[in-house]
């Protein structure tokens, strides 16, 4: 319950926004308010799921390694991934990224 109404009324205040959006007129205003949203619902999304699957696990299946990797990806992995989701808005950002993968498949 502690998750699960929270990451509701999330659900419900990203359904009126996006109702409010898609009467903007301007294709540019659309996709800044889609653009600034989608990055908030991806961390939302990452943090409250991670956090579900580290609780609501069948007790048949919680084995210590697989405890221990939720705990990690819930406590680390997500906190550290949130700058990087945020500034990938940021046209730079998005060039290194780019540039980095593009390094990457050359190896």
């Amino acid at each position: 319950m502690v998750i699960f109404t929270p990451f509701c009324l999330i659900l419900v205040s990203y359904a009126c926004i996006i109702s409010s959006t898609l009467k903007i007129s301007s294709a540019e205003g659309r996709y800044k308010t889609f653009s600034t949203c989608s990055s908030h619902l991806i961390v939302v999304t990452l943090y409250c799921g991670s956090g579900t699957l580290s609780y609501l696990r069948p007790k048949s299946s919680n084995s210590q390694d697989t405890k221990k990797v939720l705990a990690f990806t819930y406590t680390a992995i997500i906190p550290t991934l949130n700058p990087l989701i945020y500034n990938l808005r940021n046209k730079e950002v998005k060039g290194v990224l780019i540039r980095i993968i593009a390094e990457l498949r050359k190896i």
